[in-house]
């Protein structure tokens, strides 16, 4: 009898995250992205970033908006500090990445990849997200440091456009919250290691991602730590998001 019990109290433990990573590849990656990012009701956030370098340490802060036009996604970085970079934007489009700053006359096409803080690229700012970006190419449960089982997922992207190829995330198989992913260069040299540091939950219930941190692969002694101060909802005027009038849209 008692050892029945004991039998069915260890599956009663262990089904949620036996549950959990038997979720197809499709669920699975749209589960990844629900738990880093808020509710689409929110479309505005303000960020602090900190850049961590061997000989500097080094503060900004952004404005982050989204926007889906007819179906398609786009985001836009604005810089409100330091003061020196107050007024830079970087716009994410579906047919490509452009900057603008106050001192030029017009956009100029750059790439997702491209840093614009410390090493937080565009991508990476305004977010990566996996589902019909990426496909899962191999599941497995491996041990982190702390002892605790995680689920590890090799994801590769669907085409050339998505900055960054391939990504090696992991998964806590209870929550599904992702606990850090690393970055791969094209060449498959491991760039980042990107560590979602904390999770908040809003009034609502609604959870994400509010502290991560970016960890240099390639150069010693260099991180990032992106922190969301704020999460909002607004009005969003397409201008905002049109190229063609950067600078002049507000």
């Amino acid at each position: 009898m008692k050892l029945a019990l004991a039998l069915a109290l260890t599956l009663l433990v262990a089904a949620p995250a036996i549950a959990q990573t038997a979720l197809s590849d499709s669920d699975l990656l749209s589960a990844l992205d629900e738990a880093r990012f808020p509710a689409a009701d929110v479309n505005v956030l303000r960020i602090h970033i900190t850049s961590i370098t061997p000989g500097a340490t080094r503060e900004a802060e952004i404005l982050l908006r989204f926007k889906q036009i007819s179906g398609k996604d786009y985001a836009r970085i604005e810089f409100l500090s330091p003061a020196d970079m107050a007024g830079q934007i970087y716009l994410s489009t579906p047919d490509a990445t452009y900057f603008f700053s106050p001192d030029l006359t017009s956009p100029i096409k750059t790439s997702a990849t491209a840093e614009i803080f410390g090493d937080s690229a565009v991508a990476q700012t305004s977010g990566i997200r996996f589902l019909s970006k990426y496909t899962i190419t191999a599941r497995r449960t491996v041990q982190g440091a702390d002892g605790s089982k995680l689920l590890e997922l090799d994801l590769a992207a669907v085409d050339y456009t998505v900055a960054f190829q391939v990504i090696t995330v992991h998964v806590d198989p209870v929550t599904v919250r992702p606990v850090s992913a690393t970055l791969y260069a094209v060449s498959g040299l491991p760039f980042y290691d990107v560590t979602y540091k904390n999770y908040v939950t809003r009034d609502n219930g609604d959870a994400y991602v509010a502290v991560q941190e970016i960890t240099n692969r390639l150069f010693a002694g260099r991180t990032t730590t992106s922190e969301i101060l704020d999460a909002s909802a607004a009005d969003l005027p397409d201008a905002l998001f049109d190229p063609a009038l950067l600078g002049t849209s507000g």
